[in-house]
Protein backbone atom coordinates (compact mmCIF):
# COMPACT_ATOMS: atom_id res chain seq x y z
CA UNK A 1 0.00 0.00 0.00
CA UNK A 2 3.14 2.41 0.95
CA UNK A 3 4.43 1.85 -2.08
CA UNK A 4 1.76 2.28 -4.03
CA UNK A 5 1.13 5.67 -2.65
CA UNK A 6 4.93 6.62 -3.20
CA UNK A 7 4.29 5.29 -6.65
CA UNK A 8 1.26 7.68 -6.95
CA UNK A 9 3.24 10.24 -5.70
CA UNK A 10 5.88 9.98 -8.18
CA UNK A 11 3.38 9.76 -10.93
CA UNK A 12 1.83 13.06 -9.48
CA UNK A 13 5.22 14.80 -9.72
CA UNK A 14 6.57 13.87 -13.26
CA UNK A 15 3.62 14.43 -15.18
CA UNK A 16 4.34 18.01 -15.64
CA UNK A 17 7.76 17.25 -17.30
CA UNK A 18 5.48 16.17 -20.55
CA UNK A 19 6.19 18.38 -23.35
CA UNK A 20 4.53 21.25 -24.40
CA UNK A 21 0.80 23.49 -22.98
CA UNK A 22 -6.03 22.88 -18.35
CA UNK A 23 -7.99 21.47 -16.21
CA UNK A 24 -10.67 19.96 -18.40
CA UNK A 25 -13.65 19.19 -16.55
CA UNK A 26 -13.67 15.50 -15.11
CA UNK A 27 -16.07 12.72 -15.18
CA UNK A 28 -16.65 10.29 -12.27
CA UNK A 29 -15.77 6.42 -12.65
CA UNK A 30 -17.82 3.89 -11.30
CA UNK A 31 -16.58 4.34 -7.96
CA UNK A 32 -16.94 8.06 -7.86
CA UNK A 33 -13.02 8.41 -7.87
CA UNK A 34 -11.74 11.97 -9.62
CA UNK A 35 -11.02 10.75 -13.09
CA UNK A 36 -8.73 12.37 -15.95
CA UNK A 37 -10.49 13.52 -18.85
CA UNK A 38 -8.07 12.06 -21.10
CA UNK A 39 -9.35 8.78 -22.84
CA UNK A 40 -7.26 6.05 -23.94
CA UNK A 41 -9.72 5.12 -27.15
CA UNK A 42 -7.75 5.14 -30.37
CA UNK A 43 -8.55 7.25 -32.87
CA UNK A 44 -7.92 6.25 -36.53
CA UNK A 45 -5.44 7.59 -38.56
CA UNK A 46 -6.11 8.16 -42.11
CA UNK A 47 -4.76 6.11 -44.55
CA UNK A 48 -3.47 9.03 -46.90
CA UNK A 49 -1.49 10.78 -43.72
CA UNK A 50 -3.57 13.92 -43.85
CA UNK A 51 -4.45 15.71 -41.26
CA UNK A 52 -6.97 18.62 -40.06
CA UNK A 53 -6.31 21.43 -37.13
CA UNK A 54 -9.51 19.99 -35.30
CA UNK A 55 -7.96 16.81 -35.57
CA UNK A 56 -5.03 17.02 -33.33
CA UNK A 57 -6.64 16.64 -29.85
CA UNK A 58 -8.70 13.79 -30.30
CA UNK A 59 -5.60 12.23 -31.89
CA UNK A 60 -3.44 13.58 -29.43
CA UNK A 61 -5.79 12.46 -26.16
CA UNK A 62 -6.24 9.21 -28.08
CA UNK A 63 -2.58 8.13 -28.95
CA UNK A 64 0.09 9.80 -27.56
CA UNK A 65 1.48 6.89 -25.07
CA UNK A 66 2.56 9.17 -22.52
CA UNK A 67 -1.01 10.33 -21.53
CA UNK A 68 -1.85 6.95 -21.93
CA UNK A 69 0.81 5.61 -19.51
CA UNK A 70 -0.42 8.48 -17.20
CA UNK A 71 -3.59 7.59 -17.65
CA UNK A 72 -3.22 3.96 -17.12
CA UNK A 73 -1.16 4.93 -13.73
CA UNK A 74 -4.47 6.86 -12.34
CA UNK A 75 -6.76 3.88 -12.94
CA UNK A 76 -4.08 1.53 -11.47
CA UNK A 77 -3.97 3.83 -8.21
CA UNK A 78 -7.99 4.49 -8.07
CA UNK A 79 -7.95 0.72 -7.91
CA UNK A 80 -7.28 0.94 -4.02
CA UNK A 81 -9.96 0.35 -2.51
CA UNK A 82 -9.58 2.00 1.01
CA UNK A 83 -12.63 1.05 3.05
CA UNK A 84 -11.68 -2.32 2.68
CA UNK A 85 -8.77 -2.03 3.81
CA UNK A 86 -9.64 -0.60 6.92
CA UNK A 87 -12.07 -2.84 7.29
CA UNK A 88 -10.11 -5.71 7.35
CA UNK A 89 -7.54 -3.93 9.76
CA UNK A 90 -10.22 -3.59 12.15
CA UNK A 91 -11.00 -7.19 11.66
CA UNK A 92 -8.08 -8.06 12.44
CA UNK A 93 -7.54 -6.21 15.72
CA UNK A 94 -10.93 -7.34 16.52
CA UNK A 95 -9.37 -10.86 16.35
CA UNK A 96 -6.18 -9.69 17.94
CA UNK A 97 -8.29 -8.77 20.63
CA UNK A 98 -9.87 -11.95 21.21
CA UNK A 99 -6.31 -13.88 21.36
CA UNK A 100 -5.44 -11.62 24.36
CA UNK A 101 -8.82 -12.25 26.29
CA UNK A 102 -8.59 -16.28 25.50
CA UNK A 103 -4.74 -16.27 26.73
CA UNK A 104 -5.42 -14.10 29.94
CA UNK A 105 -8.92 -15.95 30.97
CA UNK A 106 -8.35 -19.58 29.32
CA UNK A 107 -4.66 -20.12 29.97
CA UNK A 108 -3.02 -22.95 28.81
CA UNK A 109 -6.18 -25.18 27.96
CA UNK A 110 -6.88 -23.10 25.33
CA UNK A 111 -3.70 -23.12 24.16
CA UNK A 112 -4.05 -24.81 20.76
CA UNK A 113 -7.02 -22.99 20.05
CA UNK A 114 -5.32 -19.36 20.64
CA UNK A 115 -2.47 -20.49 18.36
CA UNK A 116 -4.62 -20.89 15.28
CA UNK A 117 -6.67 -17.83 16.10
CA UNK A 118 -3.75 -15.79 16.03
CA UNK A 119 -2.72 -17.55 13.19
CA UNK A 120 -5.49 -16.49 11.53
CA UNK A 121 -5.01 -12.83 12.52
CA UNK A 122 -1.97 -12.50 11.03
CA UNK A 123 -3.68 -13.69 7.79
CA UNK A 124 -6.11 -11.58 7.94
CA UNK A 125 -3.34 -8.53 8.64
CA UNK A 126 -0.83 -9.53 5.69
CA UNK A 127 -4.51 -9.09 3.65
CA UNK A 128 -5.55 -5.97 4.90
CA UNK A 129 -1.89 -3.98 4.24
CA UNK A 130 1.38 -4.76 3.39
CA UNK A 131 2.53 -2.07 6.34
CA UNK A 132 2.58 -5.13 8.68
CA UNK A 133 5.38 -7.13 8.23
CA UNK A 134 6.19 -7.07 11.88
CA UNK A 135 3.31 -9.45 12.76
CA UNK A 136 4.76 -12.20 11.11
CA UNK A 137 6.91 -13.12 13.79
CA UNK A 138 4.25 -13.94 15.77
CA UNK A 139 4.13 -17.36 14.87
CA UNK A 140 7.92 -18.22 15.44
CA UNK A 141 6.97 -16.82 19.25
CA UNK A 142 4.94 -19.88 19.36
CA UNK A 143 7.76 -22.26 18.52
CA UNK A 144 9.60 -21.12 21.71
CA UNK A 145 6.91 -22.47 24.02
CA UNK A 146 8.09 -25.50 24.43
CA UNK A 147 11.21 -23.79 26.21
CA UNK A 148 8.90 -22.39 28.89
CA UNK A 149 8.38 -23.71 32.44
CA UNK A 150 4.43 -23.55 32.21
CA UNK A 151 2.22 -23.62 29.92
CA UNK A 152 0.47 -20.55 32.17
CA UNK A 153 3.53 -18.52 31.78
CA UNK A 154 4.02 -18.73 28.26
CA UNK A 155 0.28 -17.55 28.08
CA UNK A 156 0.96 -15.05 29.84
CA UNK A 157 4.31 -13.75 28.29
CA UNK A 158 2.02 -13.86 24.46
CA UNK A 159 -0.66 -11.99 25.94
CA UNK A 160 1.49 -8.74 26.62
CA UNK A 161 3.85 -9.17 23.60
CA UNK A 162 0.29 -9.44 21.75
CA UNK A 163 -0.89 -6.05 23.36
CA UNK A 164 1.94 -4.67 22.59
CA UNK A 165 1.39 -5.31 19.21
CA UNK A 166 -1.82 -4.09 19.15
CA UNK A 167 -1.16 -0.79 19.83
CA UNK A 168 1.21 -0.64 17.56
CA UNK A 169 -1.71 -1.56 14.75
CA UNK A 170 -4.08 0.42 16.07
CA UNK A 171 -2.04 3.21 15.41
CA UNK A 172 -1.50 2.07 12.32
CA UNK A 173 -5.26 1.94 11.52
CA UNK A 174 -4.87 5.61 12.55
CA UNK A 175 -2.35 5.92 10.15
CA UNK A 176 -4.65 4.36 7.29
CA UNK A 177 -7.71 6.66 7.92
CA UNK A 178 -5.30 9.84 7.45
CA UNK A 179 -3.21 7.80 4.39
CA UNK A 180 -7.25 7.72 2.79
CA UNK A 181 -7.87 10.82 3.11
CA UNK A 182 -4.39 12.41 1.92
CA UNK A 183 -4.93 9.90 -1.09
CA UNK A 184 -7.89 11.30 -2.51
CA UNK A 185 -6.25 14.26 -2.51
CA UNK A 186 -3.43 12.87 -4.20
CA UNK A 187 -6.09 11.02 -6.69
CA UNK A 188 -7.63 14.91 -7.69
CA UNK A 189 -3.79 16.09 -8.18
CA UNK A 190 -3.09 13.55 -10.53
CA UNK A 191 -6.18 13.65 -12.56
CA UNK A 192 -5.87 17.53 -13.01
CA UNK A 193 -2.28 17.10 -13.52
CA UNK A 194 -3.01 14.52 -16.67
CA UNK A 195 -5.39 16.34 -17.53
CA UNK A 196 -3.49 19.72 -17.99
CA UNK A 197 -0.47 17.64 -19.40
CA UNK A 198 -2.70 16.71 -22.31
CA UNK A 199 -3.67 20.09 -22.69
CA UNK A 200 -0.28 21.67 -23.03
CA UNK A 201 0.94 18.52 -24.99
CA UNK A 202 -2.03 19.06 -27.27
CA UNK A 203 -0.90 23.14 -27.38
CA UNK A 204 2.09 22.13 -28.33
CA UNK A 205 0.87 19.97 -31.39
CA UNK A 206 -1.31 22.98 -32.37
CA UNK A 207 1.83 24.95 -32.70
CA UNK A 208 3.51 23.13 -34.16
CA UNK A 209 0.99 22.78 -36.98
CA UNK A 210 0.37 26.21 -37.20
CA UNK A 211 4.34 26.19 -37.44
CA UNK A 212 4.27 24.13 -40.47
CA UNK A 213 2.37 26.18 -42.10
CA UNK A 214 3.59 29.13 -42.23
CA UNK A 215 7.48 27.47 -42.89
CA UNK A 216 5.69 26.36 -46.09
CA UNK A 217 4.95 29.57 -46.64
CA UNK A 218 8.52 30.63 -46.24
CA UNK A 219 9.78 27.57 -48.47
CA UNK A 220 6.60 29.02 -51.74
CA UNK A 221 8.32 32.48 -51.10
CA UNK A 222 11.48 31.11 -51.73
CA UNK A 223 10.27 28.66 -54.70
CA UNK A 224 9.45 31.58 -56.32
CA UNK A 225 12.58 33.15 -55.65
CA UNK A 226 14.26 30.40 -56.87
CA UNK A 227 12.94 30.88 -60.24
CA UNK A 228 13.11 34.13 -60.64
CA UNK A 229 16.98 33.77 -60.18
CA UNK A 230 16.61 30.64 -62.77
CA UNK A 231 15.35 32.72 -64.98
CA UNK A 232 17.78 35.68 -64.10
CA UNK A 233 20.84 33.24 -64.44
CA UNK A 234 20.18 32.32 -67.67
CA UNK A 235 20.23 35.58 -69.25
CA UNK A 236 23.45 36.16 -67.68
CA UNK A 237 24.33 32.64 -69.21
CA UNK A 238 23.38 34.52 -72.37
CA UNK A 239 24.84 37.61 -72.19
CA UNK A 240 28.16 35.58 -71.18
CA UNK A 241 28.08 33.47 -74.29
CA UNK A 242 27.65 36.60 -76.24
CA UNK A 243 30.13 38.28 -74.25
CA UNK A 244 28.66 40.82 -72.93
CA UNK A 245 29.57 40.00 -69.18
CA UNK A 246 32.72 38.85 -67.57
CA UNK A 247 32.83 34.84 -66.16
CA UNK A 248 33.19 36.25 -62.30
CA UNK A 249 29.34 37.53 -63.22
CA UNK A 250 28.72 34.76 -64.34
CA UNK A 251 30.05 32.59 -61.42
CA UNK A 252 28.52 35.31 -59.07
CA UNK A 253 24.99 34.43 -60.46
CA UNK A 254 25.49 31.18 -59.95
CA UNK A 255 26.79 31.02 -56.51
CA UNK A 256 23.28 32.91 -55.47
CA UNK A 257 21.38 30.58 -57.36
CA UNK A 258 23.11 27.66 -55.50
CA UNK A 259 22.94 29.64 -52.24
CA UNK A 260 19.08 29.45 -52.60
CA UNK A 261 18.89 25.96 -53.69
CA UNK A 262 20.74 25.12 -50.45
CA UNK A 263 18.38 27.25 -48.21
CA UNK A 264 15.14 25.36 -50.05
CA UNK A 265 16.48 22.22 -49.20
CA UNK A 266 17.57 23.32 -45.54
CA UNK A 267 13.85 24.51 -45.34
CA UNK A 268 12.59 21.19 -46.61
CA UNK A 269 14.63 19.13 -44.25
CA UNK A 270 13.29 21.43 -41.38
CA UNK A 271 9.53 20.83 -42.43
CA UNK A 272 10.09 17.07 -42.34
CA UNK A 273 11.60 17.23 -38.87
CA UNK A 274 8.24 19.79 -37.97
CA UNK A 275 6.04 16.34 -38.93
CA UNK A 276 7.88 13.83 -37.12
CA UNK A 277 7.62 15.76 -34.05
CA UNK A 278 3.65 16.58 -34.55
CA UNK A 279 3.71 12.94 -35.63
CA UNK A 280 5.05 11.87 -32.45
CA UNK A 281 2.96 13.93 -30.34
CA UNK A 282 -0.01 12.25 -31.59
CA UNK A 283 1.52 8.72 -31.10
CA UNK A 284 1.98 8.33 -35.06
CA UNK A 285 4.76 6.73 -36.49
CA UNK A 286 7.20 9.45 -37.27
CA UNK A 287 7.54 8.93 -41.22
CA UNK A 288 8.15 13.27 -41.71
CA UNK A 289 5.58 12.64 -44.30
CA UNK A 290 1.96 14.38 -43.84
CA UNK A 291 -0.09 16.33 -45.43
CA UNK A 292 -1.98 19.25 -43.65
CA UNK A 293 -5.78 20.00 -45.13
CA UNK A 294 -6.69 23.19 -43.81
CA UNK A 295 -5.87 26.78 -42.34
CA UNK A 296 -7.67 27.71 -39.22
CA UNK A 297 -9.00 31.14 -38.90
CA UNK A 298 -10.86 33.37 -37.05
CA UNK A 299 -14.42 34.46 -37.55
CA UNK A 300 -15.77 38.29 -36.92
CA UNK A 301 -18.76 36.43 -34.53
CA UNK A 302 -15.73 34.59 -32.47
CA UNK A 303 -13.66 37.82 -32.12
CA UNK A 304 -17.64 39.63 -31.45
CA UNK A 305 -18.03 37.03 -28.10
CA UNK A 306 -14.89 38.01 -26.66
CA UNK A 307 -15.80 39.60 -22.93
CA UNK A 308 -12.74 40.14 -21.41
CA UNK A 309 -13.81 40.11 -17.62
CA UNK A 310 -15.79 36.72 -17.62
CA UNK A 311 -13.41 35.23 -19.78
CA UNK A 312 -11.02 36.16 -17.06
CA UNK A 313 -13.15 34.37 -14.53
CA UNK A 314 -13.41 31.15 -17.06
CA UNK A 315 -9.84 31.38 -17.02
CA UNK A 316 -8.91 31.40 -13.64
CA UNK A 317 -11.54 28.72 -13.00
CA UNK A 318 -9.97 26.40 -15.42
CA UNK A 319 -6.42 26.85 -14.51
CA UNK A 320 -4.01 24.44 -13.09
CA UNK A 321 -1.64 27.07 -11.75
CA UNK A 322 -3.42 28.67 -9.95
CA UNK A 323 -5.16 25.44 -8.92
CA UNK A 324 -1.55 24.04 -7.73
CA UNK A 325 -1.27 27.35 -5.61
CA UNK A 326 -4.33 27.39 -4.12
CA UNK A 327 -3.60 23.68 -2.50
CA UNK A 328 -0.25 24.64 -1.23
CA UNK A 329 -1.88 27.17 0.94
CA UNK A 330 -4.33 24.68 2.07
CA UNK A 331 -1.61 22.30 2.99
CA UNK A 332 0.72 25.13 4.65
CA UNK A 333 -2.48 26.33 6.62
CA UNK A 334 -3.15 22.31 7.16
CA UNK A 335 0.91 22.43 8.89
CA UNK A 336 0.50 25.21 10.77
CA UNK A 337 -3.36 24.24 12.32
CA UNK A 338 -1.78 20.51 13.17
CA UNK A 339 1.27 22.42 14.79
CA UNK A 340 -1.01 24.26 16.77
CA UNK A 341 -2.80 21.01 17.69
CA UNK A 342 0.10 19.31 18.69
CA UNK A 343 2.88 21.68 20.03
CA UNK A 344 1.01 24.39 21.33
CA UNK A 345 0.77 27.86 19.99
CA UNK A 346 3.74 29.32 21.94
CA UNK A 347 6.23 26.25 20.49
CA UNK A 348 8.71 27.36 17.26
CA UNK A 349 6.79 24.78 15.28
CA UNK A 350 3.87 26.23 15.42
CA UNK A 351 5.94 29.67 14.48
CA UNK A 352 7.85 28.16 11.64
CA UNK A 353 4.46 26.72 10.27
CA UNK A 354 3.05 30.49 10.47
CA UNK A 355 5.18 32.19 8.84
CA UNK A 356 5.50 29.58 6.17
CA UNK A 357 1.97 30.01 5.88
CA UNK A 358 1.85 33.79 5.50
CA UNK A 359 4.94 33.20 2.87
CA UNK A 360 2.39 30.87 1.12
CA UNK A 361 -0.04 33.47 0.77
CA UNK A 362 1.92 36.65 -0.55
CA UNK A 363 2.82 33.58 -3.38
CA UNK A 364 -0.31 32.42 -3.75
CA UNK A 365 -1.45 36.41 -4.33
CA UNK A 366 1.76 36.77 -6.72
CA UNK A 367 0.88 34.00 -8.61
CA UNK A 368 -2.72 35.52 -9.28
CA UNK A 369 -1.54 38.73 -10.26
CA UNK A 370 1.07 37.13 -12.39
CA UNK A 371 -1.59 34.89 -13.95
CA UNK A 372 -4.07 38.07 -14.48
CA UNK A 373 -1.17 40.12 -16.39
CA UNK A 374 -0.56 37.44 -18.89
CA UNK A 375 -3.88 36.86 -19.64
CA UNK A 376 -4.36 40.83 -20.59
CA UNK A 377 -1.44 40.41 -22.60
CA UNK A 378 -2.72 37.49 -24.37
CA UNK A 379 -6.20 39.34 -25.11
CA UNK A 380 -4.52 42.79 -25.86
CA UNK A 381 -2.85 40.89 -28.79
CA UNK A 382 -5.87 40.50 -30.17
CA UNK A 383 -6.61 44.07 -31.69
CA UNK A 384 -3.02 44.38 -33.39
CA UNK A 385 -3.26 41.40 -35.13
CA UNK A 386 -6.76 42.48 -36.51
CA UNK A 387 -5.17 45.79 -37.45
CA UNK A 388 -2.52 43.94 -39.55
CA UNK A 389 -4.64 41.45 -41.08
CA UNK A 390 -6.62 44.61 -42.17
CA UNK A 391 -3.35 46.22 -43.48
CA UNK A 392 -2.35 43.42 -45.63
CA UNK A 393 -6.08 42.77 -47.32
CA UNK A 394 -5.47 46.42 -48.37
CA UNK A 395 -2.27 45.68 -49.99
CA UNK A 396 -3.40 42.97 -51.01
CA UNK A 397 -6.11 44.53 -53.42
CA UNK A 398 -3.67 47.03 -54.56
CA UNK A 399 -1.31 44.77 -55.83
CA UNK A 400 -4.26 42.77 -57.61
CA UNK A 401 -5.24 46.13 -59.46
CA UNK A 402 -1.08 46.41 -60.21
CA UNK A 403 -1.01 42.94 -61.95
CA UNK A 404 -4.30 43.42 -63.56
CA UNK A 405 -2.27 46.35 -65.65
CA UNK A 406 0.61 44.65 -66.07
CA UNK A 407 -1.36 41.76 -67.71
CA UNK A 408 -2.87 44.39 -69.65
CA UNK A 409 0.20 45.75 -70.72
CA UNK A 410 1.69 42.33 -71.54
CA UNK A 411 -1.52 41.57 -73.95
CA UNK A 412 -0.87 44.57 -75.66
CA UNK A 413 2.97 43.85 -75.67
CA UNK A 414 4.32 46.32 -73.88
CA UNK A 415 5.43 44.28 -71.09
CA UNK A 416 7.93 41.02 -71.33
CA UNK A 417 7.44 37.66 -70.22
CA UNK A 418 9.77 38.01 -67.34
CA UNK A 419 8.34 41.46 -66.18
CA UNK A 420 4.55 39.60 -65.72
CA UNK A 421 6.30 37.30 -63.85
CA UNK A 422 7.53 39.28 -61.62
CA UNK A 423 4.29 41.02 -61.40
CA UNK A 424 2.88 37.73 -60.65
CA UNK A 425 5.11 37.30 -57.49
CA UNK A 426 4.50 40.18 -55.86
CA UNK A 427 0.74 39.27 -56.20
CA UNK A 428 1.66 36.00 -54.78
CA UNK A 429 3.97 37.59 -51.77
CA UNK A 430 0.78 40.17 -50.99
CA UNK A 431 -1.48 36.94 -50.81
CA UNK A 432 1.00 35.13 -48.75
CA UNK A 433 1.19 37.92 -46.22
CA UNK A 434 -2.39 38.04 -46.14
CA UNK A 435 -2.36 34.33 -45.40
CA UNK A 436 0.01 34.87 -42.75
CA UNK A 437 -1.56 37.50 -40.88
CA UNK A 438 -4.64 35.57 -40.91
CA UNK A 439 -2.03 32.75 -39.14
CA UNK A 440 -1.15 35.66 -36.84
CA UNK A 441 -4.69 36.66 -35.55
CA UNK A 442 -5.62 32.60 -35.34
CA UNK A 443 -2.88 31.88 -33.28
CA UNK A 444 -3.62 35.15 -31.14
CA UNK A 445 -6.98 34.10 -30.77
CA UNK A 446 -6.45 30.41 -30.50
CA UNK A 447 -4.10 31.24 -27.42
CA UNK A 448 -6.63 33.35 -25.74
CA UNK A 449 -9.42 30.89 -26.14
CA UNK A 450 -6.86 28.22 -24.63
CA UNK A 451 -6.37 30.62 -21.38
CA UNK A 452 -9.86 30.67 -21.30
CA UNK A 453 -11.01 27.16 -21.85
CA UNK A 454 -7.83 25.84 -20.34
CA UNK A 455 -6.32 27.96 -17.81
CA UNK A 456 -3.10 27.94 -20.35
CA UNK A 457 -1.37 31.27 -19.91
CA UNK A 458 2.31 30.42 -20.67
CA UNK A 459 4.19 32.96 -18.69
CA UNK A 460 2.28 32.05 -15.67
CA UNK A 461 2.74 28.35 -16.23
Amino acid sequence: MKKRFAALCLTCSALLSLSAPAAAVRAPNDSGQPQSSTGNTSVTIPSDGTLSFDQIGPRVKANNLTLKAAQESLKSAEAMDWDEAIDEMEDAIDAMELQISMLVSSGAGQLAEAEQKITEAISAINQASGIIEDAKGFVNNIVLAGSLTSLGQYSQIQAESLKASLESMEDQLDDLQDQKEDYQKTLEDTARQIDYAAAQTIAGAESLYLTILSTQLQLEALQETMESTQRSLREVELRYELGQVSQLTLLQAQSGYDSLKASMDSLENTISTLYSSLQSLMGDVPTGRLTLTSTPYVTQGQLAAISYTSDLEKAKENSYTLYASARSVEDAKQAMDDARREEGKNSYQYKMAEYTYQSTLYQNDATIAEFELSFQSLYKALAPAQAALSAKESALAYEEQVYAVAERKHELGNLSDNALLDAKNTLNTAKRDVTAAEMELYTAYHSYEQAVKQGLVSSAG
